[in-house]
């Protein structure tokens, strides 16, 4: 770990498991990226989702950086995109397109999910 960091790997990955968590209970009646669009309720729920995946990629650009980082036992898993996705958020936000968003909570999360706590599990 580095000393900079008030966060351990454990700590960030705990972040990422709750997020992760969190977007797959809020969108379990998203059904397409268009139902995103179709109410006020499901507009707020695209944009608390967008800043989970915010928070994920944040929280993963740091654990990458790590000595003995654990995300390389998972080389499957989109780590760096989902870092690269953050980095998207952060600096266009208004470009956003929800077939991308629809797909990677639908897609890519729930591997992304079991891996995470299997690296949870390990360090238990």
């Amino acid at each position: 770990m580095s000393k900079s960091s008030r966060y351990t790997i454990k700590d960030r990955l705990e972040q990422i498991a709750e997020s992760i968590e969190l977007i797959i209970s809020r969108c379990e009646n998203i059904h397409t990226a268009n139902d995103f669009l179709l109410s006020p309720d499901n507009v707020m729920k695209f944009d608390s989702c967008v800043m989970r995946l915010q928070a994920i990629g944040e929280q993963i650009g740091k654990i990458l950086k790590e000595d003995n980082c654990p995300l390389d036992k998972y080389p499957d898993i989109p780590w760096m995109a989902a870092y690269d996705m953050r980095n998207f958020i952060s600096h266009e936000y208004a470009s956003i397109d929800e077939e991308i968003v629809f797909d990677v909570i639908k897609e890519d999360l729930p591997p992304m999910q079991e891996a995470v706590e299997k690296i949870l599990s390990e360090m238990n």
